[in-house]
Order: C-alpha cells, then structure tokens, then sequence
C-alpha cells in the first residue's frame, strides 16, 4: 500500500505513469495491471499535484503525455531499468548457489572429518545438496563420477582445477599398554624388534623410508598386521596391536590428546604429503561449487592448525 505522501519516490509508480503514456489510456493499463481504475487515475493525480506538473493530457480519445511527463521519464526509466538489472542479477547469482555437489573423497576421512563439514556447510547454505561418494581408490571418483573431491596430490590433471589445501602430518603412534610391553623405539632402526600395525589402502602411496632433519632411513618390522582401512588401523593401534607409523593427525589427535596413543621415534616420520580439494573444469565454474571449495579449504587450515599447534607443545619433537 503507498502511503499519502512522497508518492513521487516510488518508482514502481512511475512505472504505471510510463504505461500509460504508450498506452494512452488509464482504463487499459488498471485492468493490464489488476488495479481500480479511480485507484490508478487518484495516484496519478496525486503525483501531479506533488510534483507541480501535468503528466497527462486528453487528446481526443487518447492521453498523451505532456513535455514535463517526458523530460521526468527520461531521468527516471533509467533508474528503474537499473534497478530491475541489479534484482535480476541478484536472483541469478542466488540461483546458481542452488543445486547439488557430487563429492567424493576416502571413507575415512570422510567419516570422521568431512561430514561435520557439510553439515556445518549446509546449515549456512541449505540450497546446497550433497552426493557423496566414498572410496579408497582415489580414481573411482575421478573419472567423471563427481564434480568435487579430496585426495593427496598433486595430479596435475588437465581435467581438474586443483586447490592447495595443507600438509599431512603422518605421527607415528602406539598404545600405552603396548609401548609398556616392548619398549619406545628412538630410530627406524629399533623398529627390527617391534610390531608394525601396516595401512595398506589405495588412498596415498606408502613409504618404505623414514625421515628427520635431512636424513632419510629404511626400516623392517618383527611382524606386522595389515588393514585396507585407515579407522581399523587406528583401532588396532590404541588396542596394542603394534606402532603404527603413517597415522595422518587428524586422524589421532584426539587420542593422543587423550592418551590412548603416544607418539614415538624421537622426531623420526613418514615423509609427508600434501592435501587436495579438486573440481572439474566445468563444476569449477559454478557458484556453489566454489563456495564449498573456500568454506573447506578456510575450515581445514584452522583445524589442523590448531591441532598441530596443541600436538607440538606436547610433544616438541613433532614437525
């Protein structure tokens, strides 16, 4: 409803006064428009009376708009027009948020890391859905299957558009009750006398050497207990099974915050890799698709930031 007064800035208003001039009739425009005539006819009258001018002259059996009428439509059709282009703009950037993701990424870390995520991602954009696809072999997300994903890398795909995101730090890792039975190895080399619990997914490649400070050394377990899944791993670790030596952080942090497992080998670790976020030529170019890419990469930085920070002021040896 407009109000009494200033009825002179509402462009919408004017809009129906700039109709009427090419229709050349009141009645033709009210009923176009779903207004009472005597509604449409006071409203133009009432802006003629604000602005000090006529806007509209019979001439015969059609109105023709005066000089005044046409010197105002040429300063206010403008700006309506770039009104109108802007919320057309705006609904179409708010349209192109709208749609899914098909995401792929480890199942792993997909369980324990990247749904709390989407989640939080999602309460900000519930326009935005999710197709996720979980898989130890990074390839079967990336033949086309999803728009989105995580992996260790760089690939340096002609079909993707990578994203830096951050360096894994694999801890080398063992239970209390186990480091008790056997002993906290210091070198690669005291690893000859232990137990290795060994992640054999398809995930990342994995190292047959250790490093510290430059230097690189081999290593042999006594014996060893494999797993294709990074989590059983990880349970086999905290329940004494042996030393676990590529145990990404995120992945053990809170059990050593805990003290269910505590990280050995004096410094000694698993060269370290880094991590992706990957987007297909043609869903890098989609809003949403984009807006996860900084929300995760943002997330993932303070996260592991912050859980790197906490690990090496209890454990300085850590790098």
């Amino acid at each position: 409803m407009l109000s009494n007064q200033w009825k002179s800035l509402h462009l919408g208003l004017w809009e129906l006064v700039f109709k009427v001039m090419d229709e050349g009739s009141i009645t033709r425009v009210a009923d176009m428009n779903s207004i009472q005539r005597s509604r449409l006819s006071r409203l133009i009258s009432s802006l003629e009376e604000e602005t000090g001018h006529r806007l509209l002259e019979r001439q015969g059996r059609k109105l023709e708009p005066t000089m005044a009428a046409l010197e105002l439509r040429a300063k206010i059709e403008p700006m309506i027009s770039d009104i109108r282009k802007a919320l057309e703009a705006e609904r179409e950037n708010a349209d192109s948020d709208k749609g899914g993701i098909r995401f792929g990424a480890m199942p792993g870390f997909l369980q324990t890391q990247v749904v709390p995520l989407i989640a939080e991602f999602q309460k900000r954009h519930p326009q935005v859905s999710f197709d996720v696809i979980g898989d130890d072999d990074p390839k079967a997300f990336m033949g086309g299957q999803t728009d989105l994903m995580l992996y260790y890398g760089p690939v340096n795909s002609a079909n993707l558009v990578e994203n830096w995101v951050t360096r894994s730090l694999f801890v080398p890792c063992a239970s209390p009750k186990y480091l008790k039975e056997a002993g906290s190895p210091t070198s690669p080399e005291e690893l000859v006398n232990h137990s290795g619990v060994i992640y054999t997914g398809r995930v990342r490649p994995h190292s047959d050497v250790m490093e510290k400070n430059g230097r690189v050394q081999t290593f042999r377990w006594k014996s060893m207990i494999r797993f294709n899944n990074i989590l059983l791993a990880k349970t086999a670790a905290v329940e004494g099974c042996g030393i676990v030596l590529d145990m990404p952080l995120h992945h053990c942090f809170d059990e050593i915050m805990e003290g269910k497992l505590v990280p050995v080998l004096n410094g000694w670790r698993i060269p370290n890799l880094d991590n992706y976020i990957g987007a297909t030529l043609a869903a890098s170019k989609l809003r949403r698709v984009q807006m996860f890419i900084d929300f995760y990469v943002r997330r993932r930085r303070e996260i592991e930031g912050e859980q790197k920070r906490r690990l090496q002021e209890k454990y300085s040896f850590i790098v």
